[in-house]
C-alpha cells in the first residue's frame, strides 16, 4: 500500500447546526431548481463569524401554473419577505445572480432534525409596514 501524503486531514471537524438565535448571514450560492415541478431557487446561506457553523440551505418557492392564487400569493410573499430581508431589488422579477454576496443582518435561524441531524432553519422576519 502506498502512503499518501494529506497535511491536516487530523484536524478536519464537521460543522454543525448554530444554536437556535439571531445571525448575520450572506448568501454564498442562488440557483433555480426544479423537481416534481415545483420551481425554487436554492440558496445557501453563510453564517458570518460563525466558520465552525454548517451553512444553511434555504429554498424560495416560485409559483407555477399548477397553484391556485392563495398559493401563488402565498409564494409570492415568502419571496418577497427573503428578497426584502436580504437587500434584493424586487421591482417584477430576480436575477439570481445579483442574489450572491447579498447579506442580512440579526435573522432568525431555528433547528430541525433531518435525517436524524441537526440542521438550522432560517425565517424570513415580516415585511415592513410601510413596505
Amino acid at each position: 500500500m502506498s502512503f499518501i501524503d494529506m497535511p491536516g486531514l487530523s484536524e478536519v471537524k464537521d460543522a454543525y447546526a448554530a444554536p437556535e438565535g439571531l445571525y448575520d448571514l450572506c448568501i454564498v450560492s442562488a440557483k433555480v431548481t426544479e423537481k416534481d415541478g415545483k420551481t425554487n431557487i436554492q440558496c445557501i446561506l453563510e453564517i458570518e463569524g460563525g466558520e465552525d457553523y454548517a451553512n444553511v440551505f434555504h429554498y424560495v418557492s416560485l409559483p407555477s401554473g399548477e397553484d391556485d392564487a392563495d398559493k401563488k400569493k402565498a409564494k409570492m410573499l415568502f419571496a418577497r419577505r427573503f428578497f426584502v430581508q436580504f437587500g434584493i431589488g424586487t421591482d417584477d422579477g430576480i436575477e439570481t445572480e445579483q442574489m450572491v454576496g447579498a447579506r442580512a443582518t440579526a435573522c432568525k435561524l431555528s433547528q430541525q432534525e433531518w435525517e436524524g441531524t441537526p440542521r438550522n432553519n432560517f425565517s424570513a422576519n415580516q415585511l415592513p409596514q410601510e413596505a
